[in-house]
């Protein structure tokens, strides 16, 4: 275990002083990833660190015992924090604690591709297995899920059904929507993203589901006031999270000129269910509150 830890500190104190390379480069290169065209040999795990409250998620309840560690998230901090508060927190999102999954001794790491490519890098460099998820639509949910079940010797069949089961009675409506993710700037899914693919199947018009994204982060663009008052959807639906208040989009000085403003037809959905999948239980209350609002 001494020898163990000299390798990680050393490479840790090498990494400070290298020039950082793309991390999401990276990612791909040195660790598996999860997509229907990989074909590599398959070696079923018994020790498995999250580092997503996804991955957490459905490891659980593909197997717990399999389950070593998860990450300090909102969803494992508090909304499921029975269920899991007898595992070891490894930190959050690009803050990991590498030491400490180094001591557990894990089969397997599974991070995000965005996130935690750095961290995974640097675990594949001490000869631990990762394996990167990026959850960009219901395809890649259920491609996520079947790979962690072959990884772990597990049956995804009951959870992939749990999965239909959330698309069905869908009401065909057609009613245009923009959804606001943040105020500054003001951030709008396209239909590369979880959201975008997700109101795309419960037959929501996505205002910005076509334009072009440009930023960091793939599927989501910045929108000018002229774009959003050019588009004036039926609906809005705005975000909440542990740092966005959704009464800040109200502020917004171009607010009471929407149609969907003077209507009440503004919805409040949070970060955890229609920005990211976050569970299996935030994807049924997200696909049941999607469902309901058609209708209103």
């Amino acid at each position: 275990m001494k020898r163990y830890l000299g390798t990680f500190c050393t490479i840790l104190l090498a990494a400070n002083i290298l020039i950082a390379c793309n991390s999401n480069n990276a990612a791909v290169n040195q660790t598996e990833k999860s997509s229907p065209q990989n074909t590599q040999e398959i070696t079923q795990v018994k020790r498995v660190v999250a580092l997503t409250p996804l991955a957490a998620d459905l490891i659980y309840n593909l197997d717990k015992t399999k389950l070593i560690a998860v990450p300090n998230s909102r969803y494992i901090q508090q909304v499921a924090k029975e269920r899991f508060s007898e595992f070891p927190k490894v930190g959050v999102r690009g803050n990991i604690n590498l030491e400490q999954i180094v001591l557990l001794q894990p089969d397997l790491v599974v991070g995000s591709e965005t996130f935690q490519a750095d961290a995974l890098k640097k675990l594949q460099e001490l000869g631990i297995k990762t394996m990167t998820h990026e959850t960009r639509s219901w395809q890649d949910l259920e491609q996520l899920t079947i790979q962690l079940a072959q990884k772990t010797g597990t049956d995804p069949q009951l959870i992939l059904a749990k999965y239909q089961s959330f698309l069905a009675d869908i009401p065909d409506h057609n009613n245009s929507v923009l959804f606001l993710v943040s105020t500054q700037p003001t951030l709008s899914p396209n239909k590369n993203s979880w959201s975008g693919n997700l109101l795309n199947k419960f037959n929501y018009k996505n205002v910005t589901a076509d334009l072009e994204s440009t930023g960091r982060f793939r599927g989501y663009l910045t929108l000018s006031q002229e774009k959003i008052l050019a588009n004036n959807p039926d609906k809005i639906f705005i975000m909440e999270s542990d740092t966005i208040n959704p009464e800040a989009f109200k502020q917004l000085p171009f607010w009471n000129k929407l149609q969907a403003a003077k209507n009440n037809q503004v919805y409040v959905f949070h970060h955890d269910g229609l920005v990211s999948p976050t569970s299996i239980d935030t994807v049924e209350q997200v696909t049941k509150r999607l469902r309901e609002v058609a209708s209103q």
